[in-house]
């Protein structure tokens, strides 16, 4: 199954304090290996430099805990169950289908 995995830093803190912040996601990340049973299939950084996406597959919801466990502190995370767009519109038109057909 695909996840989109977003992620942004956390609010708050002082220039300093979020410069700190900043070091110390970096130094974290350096150190990071994903877990096993984690596919990577893409991974961005948001031009705005607040954060990015990472798109995983697994069958294991339990590695998808990785990231807010390990970067929780410093990151803002939102994980979102995808499938490619040619199934969603299939899908999406099997519904609109069934709604026309009630009356």
């Amino acid at each position: 199954m695909l996840f989109q995995v977003n992620f942004t830093a956390r609010e708050g803190g002082s220039a300093k304090e979020n410069e700190e912040s900043a070091r110390r996601t970096q130094a974290l990340f350096a150190k990071w290996t994903p877990p096993a049973g984690m596919d990577i299939k893409s991974f961005h950084a948001r031009a705005d430099g607040r954060g990015g996406t990472v798109v995983v597959e697994t069958d294991d919801v339990k590695v998808l805990l990785d990231g807010p466990s390990k970067f929780g502190s410093v990151n803002e995370f939102e994980i979102v169950p995808i499938l490619d767009i040619t199934e969603s519109v299939a899908i999406a038109n099997e519904g609109l289908d069934w709604a026309s057909a009630i009356s």
